[in-house]
């Protein structure tokens, strides 16, 4: 089998989407791209957590819905997101940019930056992990097999349900 350049996949999805992108390697960042500039990584607090999640599919949403696709084909950890469905609060960012220990001069820049994140519908970021999921791992999934995770970093249900919940707001 041939090999997969992984940072060539992930420019492009992320380049796609508009949503930042990063691979890890041994849980060591290896590549970053995003169309949007951001002073620091908005995945900071949530880091921990992210990579407890062993699943070759999760995903896992913050207390501010903030959402983080992931795909695991080992040694490797691809991470999407933040992504949202709708606008963010400037406080929840203004709260965001503290806990990534975003220096006061770079606040305003971190918050532009996280509003010109484009806003994705949670079933396409899940559609985007199902087929980076078949590109790596040669597994079929489809949005039901995805398990979502939260803060507590444990599992909720699956994505049917959560989708069937975002449709009814």
């Amino acid at each position: 089998m041939e090999t997969i350049d992984l940072n060539y996949l992930c420019t492009v999805i992320s380049s796609l989407s508009g949503v930042p992108i990063r691979v890890f390697e041994n849980n060591k960042q290896t590549f970053y791209y995003s169309i949007v500039n951001l002073p620091k990584d908005p995945i900071t607090p949530y880091k921990t957590k992210i990579f407890n999640i062993v699943d070759n599919v999760g995903y896992f949403i913050t207390p501010n819905f903030n959402y983080y696709g992931i795909v695991n084909c080992p040694p490797h950890k691809i991470v999407i997101g933040p992504a949202r469905q709708t606008e963010n609060n400037e406080q929840n960012l203004k709260e965001l940019a503290f806990r990534c220990d975003v220096p006061s001069d770079d606040i305003d820049d971190f918050v532009s930056g996280m509003k010109s994140i484009v806003k994705m519908p949670l079933n396409s970021i899940m559609q985007i992990l199902c087929t980076m999921n078949y590109v790596l791992n040669k597994e079929k999934l489809s949005l039901e097999d995805i398990m979502i995770y939260d803060e507590s970093c444990m599992p909720l249900q699956c994505a049917a349900l959560c989708l069937r919940n975002d449709s009814e707001n």
